[in-house]
């Protein structure tokens, strides 16, 4: 029997299904909407607007006393391989990640909902 792996959309689905419910961040959370396919002329304008490469896919804005917020970066539950890992976009994401633990922002990778949970209940204990 094969084991079916959620896609990375699913699991930031079920990771909101649980911010959606969540006693603390329920209102502190939001989606970036920083990827999918776009025309050269959607593409140029989504920059335009303040698109970046590299941005998280789920900010939460509930500080802790440690940290502003929250920065996560979804990726499906499996073993990536090393060329899948030095992809320009995966390299960018590690880029945008290091640059917001500069100024004050934790910001990790998320490797299925359920690690991204495990990551949220630590930082809120921060």
């Amino acid at each position: 029997m094969k084991i079916i792996t959620p896609s990375e959309r699913q699991e930031q689905r079920f990771l909101v299904q649980w911010l959606s419910i969540h006693a603390k961040l329920k209102h502190y959370y939001c989606k970036i909407d920083n990827e999918g396919k776009r025309t050269k002329s959607q593409g140029y304008n989504a920059k335009l607007q303040g698109l970046r490469s590299g941005v998280s896919d789920i900010f939460i804005y509930y500080p802790t006393s440690t940290y502003h917020g929250l920065w996560l970066e979804m990726k499906r539950n499996k073993r990536y391989t090393p060329s899948e890992r030095s992809t320009l976009t995966w390299k960018s994401q590690e880029e945008f990640i290091e640059i917001v633990k500069n100024i004050g922002y934790a910001g990790y990778f998320c490797f299925g909902w359920t690690n991204a949970v495990e990551i949220i209940n630590n930082y809120l204990l921060s």
